[in-house]
């Protein structure tokens, strides 16, 4: 995947914000492009174009994105239009995506949702009778 190369062209006009090796961050992150986490990031990713955590990197902390790309550790919640965990990482929590991809070694800890998510209607609560 070429979104992992240390040597990635990243002049494509598209904003991008690095979480660095020697890098920590604890907060909310809201980020309109696009993230890479090489160090550790302590809370949630919220409203990002694409998340990419490289192969050192871990976010502690729920994801939100339209893709999502793991090569490291995730210890949160992972909501994205599509999700790919490449070998070497892991995800302990939730999934939910359109699309998701899991190379051999990939490891997921948690519920995942796939593909398109039907909207639940309340169950009518049922009469008790004294």
């Amino acid at each position: 995947m070429g979104f992992l190369k240390k040597d990635s062209d990243f002049s494509s006009g598209e904003h991008y914000s690095v979480v660095s090796a020697e890098c920590y961050f604890q907060g909310t992150l809201s980020v309109q492009g696009s993230l890479r986490v090489e160090g550790t990031l302590e809370g949630n990713v919220d409203n990002a174009r694409h998340v990419i955590v490289g192969s050192e990197g871990k976010i502690k902390g729920d994801v939100t994105a339209q893709m999502v790309v793991c090569g490291g550790a995730i210890e949160g919640n992972v909501c994205a239009e599509m999700l790919e965990v490449l070998g070497p990482a892991s995800i302990k929590g939730d999934i939910r995506a359109k699309k998701m991809m899991v190379e051999e070694g990939g490891r997921i800890t948690g519920q995942c949702v796939i593909g398109e998510v039907e909207e639940e209607s309340p169950v009518p609560a049922q009469e008790q009778v004294a």
